[in-house]
């Protein structure tokens, strides 16, 4: 019987191959390419503050060339923040009637992604998941290699790129948050010791349950600054428009170019203020970005 680490190189040997392919089909077969390059996060700053992030365009060929590259792109580079994922917007516009033989490379490229993460999900525990990734595949970035290559359902008539700067916002159960936090006691983190564990998540609950009657819990995390397209369909559909994740270029099948509005440099230079944020307690759990509210 093969050992995990002897089936992981091998899906990764199959998911290089098959990607390769359907890299060599895109440079024969698109016309229209676009894609809008950013800067790479050093290693070091990838939780620093994001005050502004230059963005060049690209067109055409080498558009095409830099998207080609992207979807292969699944190894840690020199003096780049391995917490930064490597992203690249853009699009690939390929004719409609190379449809059904684009979807066909797409979703098998993806059927292998979805298998080497499986695979990587055999291992028990996150520092057997680290083991196993980086000892068999030293270098590589596991969240570059599960991206899902996207490929758009129907035509469009617009592509809208730009930036997200969000928070999550999500109502909590304060039973079920006990809950978790009781069954996470006998699972510290790597690098933290079982007895200093067990004080901060029983200093935790004991915060929860104090609470007085009509003070709910929201999770309020900070999403990290990437950029986003907002897609219009061509069709009378509902809804009409949707966004979608913009790590790596799209793929279209159409005969038609769709209008399409470039991503700019962050911030926007038309930016608009938020409102501010109605959660203005300090954090009840830090760490869980876990916060009191008062309706």
């Amino acid at each position: 019987m093969f050992t995990l680490a002897a089936r992981l190189r091998h899906a990764f040997a199959e998911l290089e191959s098959t990607t390769s392919t359907l890299c060599q089909f895109l440079a024969e077969a698109t016309p229209f390419a676009r894609c809008y390059t950013l800067p790479p996060v050093p290693l070091g700053q990838e939780h620093e503050p994001v005050a502004r992030i230059p963005v060049s365009p690209l067109r055409d060929e080498d558009a095409l060339h830099a998207a080609l590259a992207a979807y292969r792109r699944w190894h840690l580079q020199p003096d780049c923040s391995a917490k930064a994922s490597f992203r690249l917007p853009g699009l690939l516009l390929l004719p409609a009637a190379l449809g059904d033989d684009t979807t066909a490379l797409v979703d098998e490229v993806n059927r292998l992604k979805q298998a080497f993460r499986a695979l990587v999900q055999e291992a028990e525990g996150r520092d057997q998941k680290f083991a196993l990734v980086h000892d068999t595949l030293p270098g590589l970035v596991t969240l570059q290699v599960y991206r899902q290559l996207v490929l758009l359902p129907r035509p469009a008539s617009r592509l809208g790129f730009t930036w997200a700067n969000k928070q999550i916002i999500q109502k909590l159960d304060k039973e079920q948050l006990v809950r978790q936090l009781t069954e996470s006691r006998q699972k510290p983190p790597p690098l933290v010791d079982a007895l200093t564990w067990l004080q901060c998540v029983d200093r935790e609950i004991y915060d929860v349950k104090r609470l007085p009657p009509g003070v709910e819990l929201r999770l309020r995390r900070p999403v990290k600054t990437h950029p986003m397209v907002n897609v219009r369909w061509c069709e009378e559909i509902k809804p009409r428009q949707q966004q979608v994740k913009a790590h790596l270029p799209l793929i279209l099948c159409q005969d038609e170019p769709p209008a399409v509005t470039p991503l700019g440099d962050y911030p926007p230079a038309n930016h608009r203020k938020r409102r501010e944020a109605s959660i203005k307690d300090e954090p009840l759990i830090p760490r869980l970005h876990i916060y009191p509210y008062r309706p």
